[in-house]
């Protein structure tokens, strides 16, 4: 998922910290559930005081962390994905995730998307449950602290569980909500570790620290919105104003990644997607990912998926095929 603010209560964006969702709804609950449909920059949170769904407003498409664990199933949509360290393809079939606390991600859409998520205060939930559930629970928060990718297996009952979530019941009281919510932590936490893939190589739930926060998100989403083109890293450097040993010091703190290689993995990212879902050529491929070397775009691919752009076309095919 991604941030929201309340835009009506800004004066002055520019000048506004965004270091972290403000999960309203957790100050009475220990979970809140989200969904969209078509699009991720019009989201709705459950209104556990209404009984129903509420727009919640503010910006949905950005590169952010929060306190909050979260667990998110990405019904539909294609694009790409970052968390943590790590720029990849967003699966084209069903995907569900969870990500630990403080962990950078962001969901960059190429069109229209749906999706669930479930956000929750893990410090707050570990207190309700008794010593063994709370064992088996502190330990599979750890382990998401990576994020994991859920396999097919494992989604099945998951993601029943969150649809019905995310679905309007009026004769359905907090409590049966609630129960609903532990069943999925209980699904989830359940699983055998080997069905589920850790996705960041690092952890970034250490404590936060708000330092150079906004600018390294400005920067990020500007990353974002042109790695398709020429970058510079003067360019950057001057849109947040900060110097070079600066900015890098930082952007790899929050990112976990040197500049170059944030860039390069996005557009490798954004290759993948285009061999998965076009029959361009590579040389087309390269050059609409912001490559304009093929040479170069061929060594880093290699060095990323390790195969050849060509031998990953003909596997996606064939994965189609199955």
């Amino acid at each position: 998922m991604n941030q929201f603010i309340r835009l009506d209560r800004l004066e002055n964006w520019s000048l506004v910290s965004i270091n972290h969702e403000s999960i309203e709804s957790l100050q009475s609950e220990c979970f809140r559930v989200l969904r969209w449909d078509k699009d991720v920059n019009a989201v709705e949170v459950f209104d556990c005081q209404r009984g129903c769904f509420v727009a919640l407003q503010g910006v949905g498409s950005q590169w952010h962390r929060h306190p909050e664990v979260e667990i998110t199933l990405i019904r539909s949509g294609s694009g790409i994905r970052v968390v943590g360290d790590k720029s990849s393809l967003i699966p084209t079939s069903e995907s569900l995730v969870i990500l630990g606390r403080g962990l950078p991600h962001y969901w960059k859409f190429k069109d229209t998307s749906s999706g669930i998520c479930v956000q929750f205060n893990d410090l707050r939930l570990l207190r309700l449950l008794a010593e063994q559930p709370r064992i088996e629970v502190r330990g599979f928060i750890n382990r998401a602290s990576f994020g994991l990718e859920f396999g097919a297996k494992v989604r099945g009952d998951a993601v029943e569980l969150m649809r019905e979530l995310s679905a309007v019941s009026k004769g359905r009281s907090r409590l049966e909500n609630f129960g609903l919510f532990l069943q999925l932590i209980g699904q989830l936490s359940n699983t055998d570790p080997n069905s589920a893939r850790q996705i960041s190589s690092i952890r970034f739930d250490g404590a936060f620290n708000e330092d150079k926060y906004c600018e390294m998100q400005k920067a990020v989403d500007w990353i974002m919105s042109n790695y398709q083109s020429e970058i510079r890293l003067a360019d950057v450097l001057d849109l947040v104003q900060m110097s070079k040993t600066s900015f890098s010091r930082h952007f790899a703190k929050f990112t976990g990644l040197s500049f170059s290689k944030f860039v390069n993995a996005t557009r490798i990212s954004n290759a993948c997607l285009l061999l998965h879902s076009t029959e361009r050529s590579i040389t087309e491929i390269a050059a609409e990912s912001g490559f304009s070397n093929l040479s170069n775009f061929n060594r880093l691919f290699r060095q990323s998926k390790r195969i050849s752009p060509s031998q990953y076309k003909i596997e996606q095919v064939l994965a189609c095929r199955r």
